[in-house]
């Protein structure tokens, strides 16, 4: 599609408002155009996991000295400039190894980890509307 009568899908997830012609991907790298809507490219698409200590996470004086598992995937809307995780975040599908997970995949591993001391499941590493 080209031009300027090419119809294009406004993504309505975050204030970039992306207008994106059919294929193309937001500022985010994590949504795309496909018939005609804004979807979600990187669901269940995992660049990140990891069992980390909950101190870690934004949570002041929640469970301290417990775990959560950690996943991230790829896209980010924010370029924030002291990201430590902008190497994944702010990538897209091409630009960094991703391996497929669903979310029942996630949660097996999450219980699976709670004798390690897991007591969840944290999506991180990027902005979390990005795979909403």
């Amino acid at each position: 599609m080209g031009g300027l009568g090419a119809r294009r899908a406004t993504c309505a997830i975050c204030p970039h408002a992306c207008q994106l012609a059919e294929g193309q991907t937001g500022l985010c790298h994590g949504r795309v155009a496909v018939g005609g809507e804004v979807v979600d490219a990187n669901y269940g698409r995992v660049t990140a996991l990891a069992l980390d200590p909950i101190e870690k996470k934004p949570l002041a004086r929640f469970r301290p000295g417990s775990k959560v598992l950690s996943v991230g995937s790829y896209g980010c809307n924010l370029r924030c400039p002291f990201c430590q995780n902008a190497s994944i975040a702010c990538a897209g599908e091409s630009d960094v190894p991703w391996r497929e997970m669903m979310p029942a995949e996630l949660v097996e591993l999450a219980v699976s980890l709670m004798p390690e001391g897991n007591i969840g499941l944290a999506f991180t590493y990027n902005e979390p509307l990005v795979g909403f």
